[in-house]
């Protein structure tokens, strides 16, 4: 079966909210307001965060205890479900490094010696571009509309009232969390926090800032994954540019099309 992916965060398939019909748990406080569906809040994110194509530029940062800090300027195109293409800008002796994504899977370009090498299955778990994302963050190998069961309740984030949406495996679903749990605004239905849990240890936290207007929707521009076991260690992706439903030629989304863009 064919996962569904959706465009979350348009310029890189970090998530994919996509939730399951379960029933919505029950709100025993009359001075809150009814909780939405399950169906209703995938009904929003649905027409929130899909688009047909997008365009960004992204800085990426990323610290680590073994390298330090280290910014990496980058592009990236998106189209349908599966076509992503990114490239590394800067700093120069990065620069043309790509990753690209297609319905057949994941391939990284090496500028220098011209190479394009396939990702095989066994290196999903591995870091992406040396950040705290994996590449199975990229394919998106865990769908969630068939892995995941979702109950939501109300909640409280600093203060302030919240959507929590929890997310559980069904048995033998084959993915890596076993809880999965997002916090989303009460009133506009955004993204705030994810966290993800094996057992009961919380394994990373996915914070979403910077919430701006884009074609009417309200997208946060910047993302940032925090590892909870390298409390010093972290990634921050920031938006300075984004775009949806912009013209993008399909050639791009090949290995003839990576080389020219990546060059």
């Amino acid at each position: 079966m064919k996962r569904s992916r959706r465009q979350f965060w348009p310029a890189l398939c970090v998530l994919a909210l996509l939730f399951v019909a379960a029933p919505a748990a029950a709100d025993d406080n009359d001075d809150e307001p009814d909780l939405p569906t399950v169906d209703e809040i995938n009904e929003h994110l649905d027409r929130l965060y899909r688009a047909e194509s997008s365009q960004a530029t992204i800085t990426m940062t990323i610290v680590t205890e073994r390298r330090g800090e280290r910014v990496l300027e980058m592009e990236a195109w998106t189209k349908g479900e599966d076509d992503a293409l990114f490239v590394i800008r800067s700093p120069a002796r990065e620069a043309g490094t790509a990753t690209l994504r297609t319905e057949d899977g994941l391939w990284n370009y090496a500028p220098r010696a011209d190479r394009l090498v396939r990702v095989p299955t066994g290196m999903l778990s591995d870091q992406w571009m040396g950040s705290h994302l994996t590449n199975d963050d990229l394919v998106q190998e865990t769908g969630y509309r068939e892995d995941y069961e979702v109950e939501l309740e109300w909640g409280e984030h600093d203060g302030d009232r919240v959507l929590v949406a929890s997310m559980t495996p069904y048995e033998r679903a084959p993915v890596v969390y076993t809880r999965v749990v997002y916090i989303l605004d009460a009133e506009h239905w955004t993204p705030i926090q994810a966290e993800f849990f094996d057992g009961d240890r919380k394994m990373r936290t996915i914070s979403f800032e910077d919430v701006r207007e884009v074609d009417g929707r309200q997208v946060p521009h910047r993302m940032t994954v925090q590892p909870e076991d390298e409390p010093n260690e972290r990634t921050t992706m920031q938006y300075s540019e984004l775009q949806f439903d912009v013209d993008i030629d399909d050639s791009i989304f090949t290995r003839r099309g990576l080389r020219r863009i990546a060059r």
